[in-house]
């Protein structure tokens, strides 16, 4: 019969308990958690992530848009450490590194292969097949 003076009823008690679960549940689930990958293959485009935190930008640079450091920028994983960014990359092999903060050129930690690149640096290769 409702609230009274004696409480609540016994429905109200059950529908109180299962919210409580419910909402003690959804606190305590895990966001998923981004780790960085080989670059991946979607469609028509390549997916690139790598792990830089502390990071203030973080840039794409290749064979594929002439090294240059402002044309593929990537854009940070939901608050994460992780950026990514997806590029449309014709059939071949492509050389990649990432550059942190305009200055720190980083070898991919994630790659298909790897080949030097004859300043010192080592590249990671994406195959799009």
């Amino acid at each position: 019969m409702g609230m009274g003076l004696n409480g609540p009823s016994r429905l109200s008690w059950t529908t109180l308990i299962a919210i409580m679960l419910l909402c003690g549940s959804w606190a305590c689930a895990k966001p998923p958690v981004i780790k960085p990958s080989v670059p991946q293959p979607q469609a028509g485009a390549v997916h690139f992530t790598v792990l830089a935190p502390g990071a203030k930008q973080v840039v794409l640079v290749g064979s594929f848009n002439g090294w240059a450091k402002g044309v593929t920028p990537m854009k940070i994983v939901d608050g994460s450490s992780v950026w990514s960014v997806d590029v449309p990359l014709t059939k071949g092999e492509h050389t990649f590194m990432y550059v942190i903060d305009g200055i720190r050129w980083m070898t991919p930690p994630h790659a298909e292969d790897f080949v030097t690149d004859g300043f010192g640096q080592t590249n990671g290769v994406v195959i799009v097949r």
